[in-house]
């Protein structure tokens, strides 16, 4: 028996060895009958092919247009003038208070690498420490210049907030729409990166200096779930439109003009509820739940931004869970038109 099975795989050896080559050829030359892999969208790909099969016409052109505008660049959002030089609070030679331990490390080759909101914390430490700075005694012969100081520091963090919001690299990497759908929609994965933006941006409203950005930025860093899930609503919501623009009359496509019930009308019936209401609703439910809890998140930060191109960028893109919302009740509108035409409901037999 043994020598059996040895005779069966080794005869079997080539036509694993060619399911292999076309696996390779597959995945990287994407030949014409090779899958793709699914992603969330793929949804309203199957049901525009069913709709296309039954009516016996070319499928919907559906694609991710007209794209929505990009964030606005780093350079469109920096703020107009010049960060405040240490060289000043150098001079002062601070060594006696925490402020001199701050600058020093502010100075160095690591502290010049910080940017985007983690400089902005840092400018919130630095004020902290030159307040308490000033009340030392060993500052009472720089008390007034120190006192200056601090003054110049309160009106430059405008600034430096404004240049926190236009050069953080984790926050543009949260909030830039991503160039890929997501896969599958998890909320364990989407939970962590909520959160890290909720919570900076609720301390963005009272920001203090002890306050975990450093881990809140890395989350958002490390993740791209939510790029991902900008990206699928828009294009769920851009492919549910065209299809519902590019559909024929339904009624006529299905013949319900005359006395009962064509049979390619209850062929329509049946992609409507196995495609629509079992797939792509399903899919759109899972993400405007996700939207919802995005969305608030989306609107605080926007209040918070001090650029009025990036306060308009986050209004749009709040927007989006709503709008799939209405695209996908304009969607529905000429199917349930058809049902009344034809005389029976999506869930009759």
């Amino acid at each position: 028996m043994r020598g059996s099975l040895l005779r069966f795989i080794k005869r079997c050896q080539p036509l694993w060895r060619l399911g292999f080559a076309l696996g390779l050829i597959c995945i990287n030359v994407s030949l014409p009958g090779c899958s793709q892999p699914d992603n969330v969208v793929s949804s309203v790909d199957t049901l525009n092919q069913r709709i296309a099969s039954t009516l016996n016409t070319p499928p919907a052109t559906l694609n991710y247009t007209p794209r929505p505008e990009p964030m606005p660049a780093v350079r469109e959002l920096k703020p107009i003038g010049e960060p405040a030089g240490m060289s000043f609070l150098i001079s002062l030679q601070l060594g006696h208070c925490s402020a001199g331990q701050l600058i020093a490390e502010r100075n160095s080759s690591l502290g010049r690498l910080e940017d985007g909101l983690m400089r902005y914390q840092d400018d919130l430490a630095l004020l902290t420490a030159l307040k308490s700075c000033a009340e030392h005694s060993d500052s009472a012969p720089i008390k007034t210049e120190l006192e200056q100081a601090i003054a110049d520091k309160r009106q430059q963090l405008a600034y430096d907030k404004a240049q926190g919001f236009a050069t953080d690299k984790a926050l543009r990497h949260a909030l830039t729409v991503s160039n890929t759908p997501l896969s599958v929609i998890s909320d364990s994965r989407f939970e962590p990166p909520l959160n890290a933006l909720k919570q900076l941006t609720e301390w963005l409203q009272q920001p203090t200096a002890d306050a975990q950005l450093a881990n809140w930025r890395q989350q958002l860093a490390q993740s791209d779930y939510l790029p991902r899930l900008m990206r699928s609503t828009i294009e769920m919501r851009l492919k549910l439109q065209q299809l519902q623009q590019q559909l024929p009359s339904l009624t006529r496509a299905a013949g319900c003009n005359a006395r009962g019930v064509p049979e390619r009308a209850s062929i329509l019936q049946n992609v409507f509820m196995q495609f629509f209401i079992s797939e792509v609703q399903v899919t759109l439910a899972a993400l405007t739940t996700q939207y919802q809890q995005l969305k608030p998140v989306l609107e605080n930060l926007a209040d918070q931004t001090p650029q009025t191109a990036l306060k308009l960028y986050l209004t749009e893109l709040s927007l989006q869970g709503e709008q799939l919302t209405e695209a996908s009740k304009a969607f529905v509108q000429p199917w349930q038109q058809l049902f009344a035409d034809c005389g029976f409901t999506p869930g009759a037999d």
